[in-house]
């Protein structure tokens, strides 16, 4: 049993031993025959000085000279801590933000306690959102007639005009629809008291 991993391991280690010196004696061979180029190759191939790794060179040369174009000036030159010093207080070109005054009625305890009452919760819920949408609709068809009409009288296209006729259908139609549904918001003081 013995003998037989000792001439495993003599063949293992003589075949790592050629294994390792073969490379060696392929590179010297290549050497020989490329140190010895005939005249025949040197005048095809590229001169020795030119002579890389890879042939052709990945990016060849160029000999013309560079032409840098000037960037537009962007701005007053500042650094970039100027500017994070800047920003901080916000850009004062931003329009402001626009809080709703309406503030939401959160459920009471007994509300989320109770199935029914958290129904009527969201019922009320519900009619306030409609009756925003119906305010805010009266307050935008005006302007958006006025619009349209300024509009037309600019000569503007009427595929765009199309499309400002399109908002104000259906924005007049959802606010018909609502009120049929919900003949509470007709009036707009009743729409305004559902709303606080």
């Amino acid at each position: 049993m013995k003998s037989i991993f000792i001439a495993i391991a003599i063949t293992v280690t003589t075949g790592l031993m050629i294994w390792q010196l073969w490379p060696q004696a392929d590179d010297t061979q290549t050497r020989q025959q490329t140190a010895a180029p005939s005249s025949s190759t040197s005048k095809l191939g590229p001169p020795e000085n030119m002579r890389t790794d890879t042939w052709p060179p990945p990016f060849p040369e160029r000999t013309d000279e560079r032409k840098f174009v000037p960037l537009l000036p962007t701005g007053p030159e500042i650094s970039a801590v100027q500017s994070l010093a800047a920003t901080r207080e916000g850009d004062p070109r931003t329009p402001p933000i626009a809080r709703s005054q309406v503030t939401q009625e959160m459920p009471t305890a007994a509300e989320l306690a109770d199935p029914k009452a958290y129904q009527q919760y969201e019922a009320r819920q519900n009619a306030r959102l409609y009756a925003a949408y119906v305010l805010a609709a009266d307050e935008e068809i005006p302007r958006l007639r006025e619009a349209i009409a300024r509009a037309r009288d600019m000569g503007i296209a009427p595929a765009e005009l199309a499309k400002g006729e399109e908002k104000l259908r259906r924005i007049t139609a959802m606010q018909g629809q609502l009120i049929n549904e919900h003949p509470e918001l007709q009036n707009g003081t009743t729409a305004r008291s559902g709303l606080k």
